[in-house]
Order: structure tokens, then C-alpha cells, then sequence
């Protein structure tokens, strides 16, 4: 049993949550949490009353070795790109511009060999209140 706990550990720096994301061929979107209500799982949508909804997400998304986050949107072919990077506390995510704007963060601690959380903050969804965003991914088979 322990065994299989240290196996599923999270990663201990942003370093290793890089080695474990880029290890992964492919991620697959498991869950979508909107200010801590489930609007995603299992493949669908779930209608939040009075919350936000989501039309568009990506379905898949790889992170490469050089720096490239790379994302399918559902019904999609087009890969939308990213630039990821290792900070002193955790891995960004954004446009390669590196704006600061809208931002994407991975904690170490979200970070399993087999899963990530992926989060967010932003006034855009819901103008002038602040909507906390979740992804969570699986590795794909």
C-alpha cells in the first residue's frame, strides 16, 4: 500500500512537475470546476443555474519539452498554442507574448504521473467579479 501512495505522489518542485507533464504524451480534460461547482465530468457538460457556462474547452492538450503548450479545442483540428514555464514556485501558462495576462498556474502539488491541475483567475467570464477556473487532466491512453 505504500508503494502505491509514493508512486502517486505529487511532484515536489516545479521542476519535477515539468518532468512529469512533459512525460505524458497527451492529456485529456477530465473536469472543469467554475468557482468550486463541477461544470464538466465524464465527458459532459453540467448546467450550473445562474453560473457560467462553458461552450468551448480544450479537449486534449500536450506539454512539450520546449516550451510549447499545445491544446485541442472540443470539434476542433487546429492545435492552439501556448508557452509554459518553470518559475521558483510553479509553471505558468500563457501567451507566448508572456503578457501576465491571463495566466494559467500549476502548483507542484497538483502535479501526479498520471494527472494535473491546471487554474486560473479572471474578471472576463463574469465582469467585475473575479471567477476562479480549475482543469483538471488525465493522462490520455
Amino acid at each position: 500500500m505504500i508503494f502505491a501512495v509514493s508512486c502517486n505522489r505529487p511532484a515536489g518542485t516545479p521542476h519535477e512537475a515539468a518532468e512529469l507533464l512533459t512525460a505524458v504524451p497527451q492529456w485529456k480534460i477530465e473536469e472543469i470546476v467554475v468557482n468550486d461547482a463541477v461544470t464538466f465530468k465524464d465527458g459532459k457538460m453540467t448546467q450550473q443555474f445562474g453560473g457560467i457556462d462553458f461552450q468551448r474547452y480544450m479537449e486534449t492538450v500536450q506539454v512539450k519539452k520546449d516550451g510549447v503548450f499545445s491544446g485541442i479545442f472540443k470539434g476542433e483540428s487546429t492545435p492552439f498554442l501556448l508557452k509554459w514555464q518553470v518559475n521558483d514556485q510553479n509553471i505558468t501558462i500563457g501567451a507566448s507574448e508572456g503578457s501576465g495576462k491571463g495566466e494559467w498556474i500549476v502548483r507542484p502539488d497538483d502535479v501526479r504521473k498520471d494527472s494535473f491541475i491546471m487554474k486560473t483567475q479572471s474578471t472576463a467570464y463574469d465582469y467585475p467579479r473575479m471567477t476562479t477556473i480549475a482543469l483538471k487532466f488525465k493522462a490520455g491512453k
